[in-house]
Formats: structure tokens, C-alpha cells, sequence
């Protein structure tokens, strides 16, 4: 008769995965990187305040700026000598980046759009309208976050407009942070189902993302303030990092998940043998 403890199916495996963390060079370049993108909007920010640039050059600038930022999670793989370095090691780093990116544009504004922009935008049908408010913005720094709120106005009405898709896709801010924060916790636990949570997280943005971009080309581009490059800074520059990072980093995660139930399995069976 065969030994049925032999055959006992473990899941998730016993033990602690591996420790994964983020060196402390590609944690500098990360907050240099980041320090020089949101220094600068901070810069454009004070510019319009003092009426140096209109509303609509700073906002696309900062615009421009922040989808060129969200590529920080390529930092760990660009580095000098980072073909010699663990892929495991570089997956992590990278999909680590990604979500500190993810939560900080969630928290600095989508979450801070949610709670304000049915209270702070009233009767705004055309940028003209948004324009409009700059005498009344630079009257008081204090001010200066509707500037951050109506920021995306400047390429897309349906940041001030009550558009009812582009506000509930926005709700999704919430669970993303969420995650963010449990994905931590479980990495600090070294669970080996830790990457589950952007294996299961990396469909929202896709899907969030086809939807934002599709119920306005659907729409005829009716909410398109600009013109051509105006369109594409909406709908495509901004936007296509959640299309597109979410499909490769959710495949590293999956490598990364696979990789923690192996080496965790792997373990277990060998401390029962012993």
C-alpha cells in the first residue's frame, strides 16, 4: 500500500517564498527619476500661477510629462550590467515600479478627482469655460488644485463635464491602491501567492483603458477639445502605458508566481523527505 502523505497536494505550499526586494541604486534612479518629472509639474504649476504660461501649455506639458514618467518601471532593465543580474530579481523590481506609479497617479489625482469633481465643476461645457477660471485660480495659491483637477480638461471634457463612464471607470483607483498596499504586505510575508494580486490585477487597466479610449472614438471625439495631437495626448500618450505594461508585467508576474509555488513546493517536500 502506497504512503499517502507522499501524494498530499499543498496549496498554497507551506514555507516562506524567496525575499524579493528593490536594490538600493535602482530605488535612487527611481526617486531621481521621479523627482524630475513631478518637480517639473510642480515648476509648470508655478508658472501659471505667476502668469508666465497659459493654462492649457502647462497642463499638457505636465501631461506629456507624467506619461513619460510612468515608463520608470523600465529602470532595473536598462542599467548597466542588468544582463547579468537575476531576471527573477529584475521582474520584481520592475513590477514593483509599475505599481508605485500606478497608486501614486491613483492617489495623487484619480481618488482626489472622484471626491471633488462633482462638487467643484459646475456648467463647464468647452476648455473655453475652463479657461475662464485662471483669473479666479490665481487669486489664491489655495486654488491651485483645481488646476490639478481640471489638469486633463485641457485635452478631455469629460474631466469636468460629469461624463458618467470616464467617473465610474475612475472608481477603479480605489482597489488598485488597495491592492498596491496588500501586494506589500504579502512581499513583506514572503507569500508565495504574492503575485497573484497583479496576475489578477493586470486586466482592469486593459479593459478600464479600451473602454476609456473607445466610448470616445465611438462618441465621434465629441468631448475632444483640440485637435489631432490633442487627441492622441488624450487618448493614446496617456493611456497606452495601461494597455500595454499591464499585458508584459502581468506576464512577468506570472513567471514570478509560477517561480514562488515551485521553489516553495519544492521545499516543503524536500523538509518532509528529510
Amino acid at each position: 500500500m502506497s504512503d499517502n502523505s507522499n501524494s498530499e497536494v499543498w496549496f498554497p505550499p507551506p514555507g516562506e517564498a524567496q525575499e524579493r526586494f528593490i536594490s538600493p541604486k535602482v530605488w535612487r534612479l527611481f526617486w531621481i527619476w521621479t523627482a524630475v518629472f513631478w518637480g517639473g509639474t510642480t515648476v509648470l504649476g508655478v508658472l501659471f500661477y505667476v502668469g508666465v504660461v497659459d493654462f492649457t501649455t502647462s497642463t499638457k506639458v505636465s501631461l506629456y510629462g507624467t506619461s513619460v514618467w510612468l515608463n520608470a518601471w523600465i529602470i532595473p532593465f536598462v542599467l548597466p550590467g542588468a544582463a547579468q543580474r537575476d531576471r527573477k530579481q529584475l521582474f520584481h523590481e520592475g513590477i514593483v515600479l509599475w505599481m508605485i506609479c500606478y497608486t501614486m497617479t491613483n492617489a495623487l489625482w484619480e481618488i482626489p478627482w472622484v471626491l471633488t469633481s462633482p462638487f467643484i465643476f459646475d456648467d463647464l461645457h468647452t476648455l473655453d469655460d475652463v479657461v475662464a477660471q485662471t483669473a479666479w485660480i490665481r487669486e489664491n495659491p489655495l486654488r491651485m488644485g483645481w488646476w490639478v483637477m481640471a489638469s486633463f480638461s485641457s485635452v478631455d471634457m469629460r474631466t469636468v463635464n460629469h461624463d458618467a463612464t470616464f467617473y465610474s471607470l475612475e472608481f477603479f483607483a480605489f482597489v488598485n491602491v488597495a491592492s498596491s498596499f496588500y501586494f506589500y504586505k504579502l512581499n513583506r510575508r514572503r507569500s508565495s501567492l504574492r503575485y497573484l494580486i497583479p496576475v489578477i490585477g493586470c486586466g482592469e487597466p486593459i479593459a478600464a483603458t479600451f473602454i476609456f479610449s473607445f466610448s470616445e472614438v465611438f462618441a465621434k471625439f465629441e468631448n475632444m477639445p483640440g485637435g489631432l495631437a490633442d487627441t492622441l495626448l488624450a487618448l493614446v500618450w496617456t493611456q497606452y502605458q495601461y494597455l500595454i505594461f499591464p499585458i508584459i508585467l502581468g506576464g512577468m508576474a506570472c513567471r514570478m508566481l509560477f517561480a514562488d509555488l515551485h521553489f516553495t513546493w519544492f521545499r516543503a517536500r524536500r523538509a518532509e523527505a528529510s
